[in-house]
């Protein structure tokens, strides 16, 4: 991770935690679907697929990008991105950063287009509440959303279902803390950006 807002504090603790579960398998194939801007220019990446951007949240976390996009650009540390590359794609909303709250402690998931929860930056394990990470809520600053969209209101229920399987009995908290996007480039590894519900960013990283 190059650069990161002060919410990505937790997520680089889970980072650490789950190390050697990224996302680094790719296809061969086009992607007849993609909605980069050119085909030759997008590869295949499992657990990619595009996501609806038609919510309120989701649409503003998409406007926010560009400027967050540029300031990356502009800091001077991303030495191996090609930006003329990056401006000309379009970038591909792939997965929801879901916050769950119980009593004093914090989890996040991530829920992609095939809507199962896993633990975040876990999407090659299944979901075990044994491997749940916890940190104090304390130390979890950052801005979060009451599901308003179809898409938020699915992924949220589909986390507090996986959640109150493992915790039957315990009250918590199911929010929306994160919308990450993808820019898919031929010959390298994505390009992701995390935006918080405010439009703040939370990471950037490939």
């Amino acid at each position: 991770m190059k650069r990161a807002a002060p919410f990505a504090m937790l997520l680089l603790v889970l980072a650490l935690a789950l190390g050697g579960c990224g996302d680094d398998a790719t296809g061969d194939a086009a992607d007849s679907g993609s909605t980069g801007t050119t085909t030759s220019a997008i590869t295949v990446v499992e657990g990619f697929d595009a996501m609806a951007t038609d919510g309120a949240n989701e649409s503003a976390a998409l406007s926010a990008l560009p400027a967050l996009a540029e300031a990356q650009k502009e800091s001077g540390e991303w030495d191996d991105v090609d930006w003329e590359a990056v401006d000309a794609a379009e970038p591909r909303f792939v997965a929801y950063i879901v916050r769950v709250e119980l009593a004093d402690q914090v989890a996040l998931f991530e829920v992609r287009a095939d809507g199962i929860p896993h633990n975040l930056y876990g999407y090659q394990r299944a979901f075990d509440s044994g491997s749940i990470i916890w940190t104090a809520a304390a130390d979890s600053q950052g801005a979060t959303a009451v599901a308003a969209s179809a898409g938020e209101t699915l992924v949220t229920s589909a986390v507090e279902t996986a959640m109150r399987d493992a915790f039957p009995e315990d009250p918590f908290t199911v929010l929306v803390a994160g919308y990450r996007f993808a820019y898919l480039l031929e010959g390298t590894d994505p390009l992701l950006f995390e935006v918080a519900p405010d439009g703040s960013l939370i990471s950037a990283s490939r």
